[in-house]
């Protein structure tokens, strides 16, 4: 009648909890709370163990099963990204597949020396603003 649509029963003995689920007529969610909740929730890098760093595996929450090492592969993973950068190793030709034609290539370095000014022409967008008429993205104008 308050108007509540569930609760959450946090860290609390499994009998309260059960006795707590059996009076009311909403649901009960638990969190460290027993097996006898409406339904069960856990903070997510808790139950993929995310967060790997020594200190936090001294705070996981006792009532918390986890269920994979993800923090494990994720920190691996930025590390062999840190690496890469800074060694050039990334982004290499591989990732980099943006390209321009030749041709709009060197107009785009005549355009940087400012040699392209009678050369360079502008045409009007749809709605009247002046656009250059050079495609960095491979399209034809």
């Amino acid at each position: 009648d308050a108007g509540a649509f569930a609760v959450v029963l946090e860290c609390i003995p499994s009998n309260v909890a059960n006795i707590i689920t059996d009076r009311l007529e909403i649901p009960t969610i638990g969190i460290g709370a027993g097996p006898h909740t409406s339904g069960q929730v856990l903070v997510f890098h808790d139950l993929l163990g995310m967060l790997s760093h020594p200190h936090h595996e001294e705070f996981v929450p006792k009532f918390c099963k986890k269920y994979a090492s993800v923090g494990l592969a994720i920190n691996e993973g930025l590390d062999s990204f840190r690496q890469d950068v800074e060694g050039g190793v990334f982004p290499g030709d591989g990732y980099s597949p943006y390209k321009m034609s030749a041709e709009e290539t060197l107009r785009f370095e005549k355009m940087l020396e400012g040699s392209l000014s009678g050369d360079m022409r502008k045409s009007e967008s749809p709605q009247g603003e002046e656009i250059d008429d050079l495609s960095l993205y491979g399209n034809k104008r």
